[in-house]
């Protein structure tokens, strides 16, 4: 726990401070810690994606990373002191008391527990191809999962510091979860005095989601940081609508961010259709240089991210075939890719059969449904309701001739462009629980904000009745598993020293002079030996290009 908390501490400290100094250059001069602290995120991330794509992230990296930190210190010196000011009477009181008792509570589950089983596949693995190489051209055909290439691992792995203490710290996702808890904790202070709770309903979303995933807190899973960063960015969007002065700064600001969430993980791409407001805005009142300013912010940050696909898998965007624009000898095979594809629509669908993938909605729908838990069936049915809900409010606000807002319009097409994405692609329930969080919270939010009358309040009312009942069995799954992992895990020795990753069984074999491990039964591609596999199969259909590892993988 300890050494969680150190980490987080120095994660916090770099992050706020890089992040003041790049949102100087933006005319709005009254960012919130959160603000700060999400900037510093995505320009270290993005430093990492550029930095990887020539040298391995290790000493050189950091150290170039702090020394960053320590002149954007000094520069933002005045706004950082002013930032303590306005916090400090926040961290001695009651308040400050609470936030101290939750982090610790995190870095209690964030110290010890299981990982993901992605992790053990290939996130842990891909972090140490970061700190060994940078990147490997090719490095998807030895598996298939590197080819994923999330951003967010490049960001656990600058804050892994095995250069500096011989083994791994992997805190990132537990400081996400504090960060983002303590982010709707500070907002929900106010609700009494809120007029609208759309904001504040998303915020009790944010801790919905963490209650679902806080026994994994350890796990650099890419699925859990794109999450928060998509239920941040959808709260900051309401708070900014309903709480503030919708300044299309900020939306701008909030569509750079949304190109960071897809780097996490493509599948939350129509998120940046929220692009669509700012750009709006911008066009009408004929601003040329923030136009050019905010695009070039999303170029930065999609470039690198790109690089690394050409590089890692020799495709544009993997496991996608529509962009095929590349003749390289690393290239993944197309059928790989379209067999990888498959496989991920399938597992997604509850299939688990390739020769599947073309079956019609309306037969694998049924059999998807079926194989979901109870819970989760009830969750989907609170989303179907408070889709309902919205409809009827809809129609209210028509009656009453209210003219929608253009921000919430847009708002609510990124969100259920992402859900059609989600369910026709790979509809996992943790690939979209951001989106489907949203559309429950949003409907509560609304119904929770409007007046109360007549037939209309009555109908909305049971609506509103039934979300609750719906999600209420998905909650308290969650918060017994929690309750039962604090029990069991009370007495494990992690209260200085975080857990290690798993240690999987491997064996190796040589190829050209170096020796490449593979898995030999359990699914854990091991981050103590590198490179390696989960699946041998895959590395009997692979080889290198040239006689060292830096020279890359290709298919025989």
């Amino acid at each position: 726990m300890i050494s969680v908390i150190l980490s987080w501490i120095y994660i916090f400290l770099i992050c706020t401070v890089i992040g003041a100094a790049v949102l100087r250059f933006f005319k709005k001069t009254d960012f919130s810690l959160s603000g700060y602290l999400t900037a510093g995120i995505i320009v270290i991330t993005v430093y990492v994606e550029f930095f990887s794509i020539f040298m391995k992230i290790g000493v050189c990296a950091h150290l170039l990373l702090l020394s960053a930190a320590l002149v954007s210190g000094y520069i933002m010196r005045n706004d950082i002191r002013e930032l303590w000011k306005r916090y400090r009477p926040v961290l001695c009181s009651w308040e400050g008391l609470f936030y101290g008792g939750f982090v610790l509570l995190i870095a209690f589950f964030t110290s010890r527990g299981e990982f993901h089983t992605d992790t053990n596949i290939y996130h842990a693995a891909a972090i140490r191809i970061y700190e060994e190489y940078g990147l490997v051209k090719g490095i998807g055909n030895l598996q298939l999962h590197y080819a994923y290439n999330s951003s967010y691992l490049a960001f656990a792995s600058i804050f892994s510091l095995k250069w500096l203490l011989g083994y791994s710290i992997h805190s990132t996702t537990g400081f996400l979860e504090t960060f983002m808890c303590l982010y709707a904790f500070h907002g929900l202070r106010d609700f009494k005095e809120h007029e609208n709770h759309i904001t504040d309903m998303m915020r009790i979303g944010i801790l919905l989601y963490t209650l679902i995933n806080v026994t994994r807190s350890m796990s650099p899973a890419t699925d859990y940081a794109t999450m928060y960063f998509v239920l941040f960015i959808i709260t900051a969007w309401c708070k900014n609508l309903f709480e503030s002065d919708s300044d299309v700064t900020v939306y701008a600001l909030l569509s750079v961010a949304a190109v960071f969430a897809v780097t996490l993980k493509f599948s939350s791409c129509l998120l940046v259709l929220l692009a669509i407001y700012p750009a709006y805005c911008f066009i009408r009142e004929k601003k040329r240089r923030e136009i050019i300013a905010y695009t070039l912010c999303g170029c930065i940050i999609i470039c690198p991210f790109l690089v690394r696909n050409y590089f890692i898998s020799g495709w544009l965007l993997y496991p996608f075939d529509g962009i095929d624009i590349f003749r390289v000898v690393w290239k993944i095979p197309k059928e790989y890719l379209l067999h990888d594809a498959d496989q991920i629509k399938v597992w997604g669908r509850c299939l688990y059969d390739v020769d599947k993938v073309n079956m019609p909605v309306k037969q694998w729908l049924p059999v998807w449904w079926e194989h979901q838990f109870r819970y989760e069936q009830m969750f989907l049915g609170a989303v179907v309701i408070a889709s309902v809900l919205q409809l009827v409010m809809l129609t209210g606000r028509i009656v009453k001739r209210q003219k929608p807002r253009l921000e919430f319009i847009v708002l609510h097409t990124a969100i259920w462009g992402n859900i059609a994405v989600w369910f026709f692609t790979a509809p996992f329930i943790r690939y979209g629980l951001a989106f489907l969080i949203a559309v429950i919270m949003i409907a509560t939010g609304e119904y929770l904000s409007e007046k109360k009358r007549g037939f209309y309040s009555i109908v909305s009312g049971c609506l509103a009745f039934c979300i609750f009942v719906a999600v209420s069995p998905y909650w308290d799954q969650y918060v017994t598993d929690a309750g039962v992992f604090v029990k069991q895990r009370l007495g494990d020795p992690y209260y200085i020293r975080q857990k290690d990753y798993d240690e999987g069984s491997m064996d190796s074999c040589e190829m050209n002079g170096n020796v490449i491990y593979f898995s030999t039964g359990e699914e854990i591609n091991s981050y103590h030996v590198f490179p390696g596999t989960c699946y041998k199969p895959m590395l009997e259909r692979s080889t290198l290009i040239g006689g060292r590892i830096e020279d890359g993988f290709c298919a025989k």
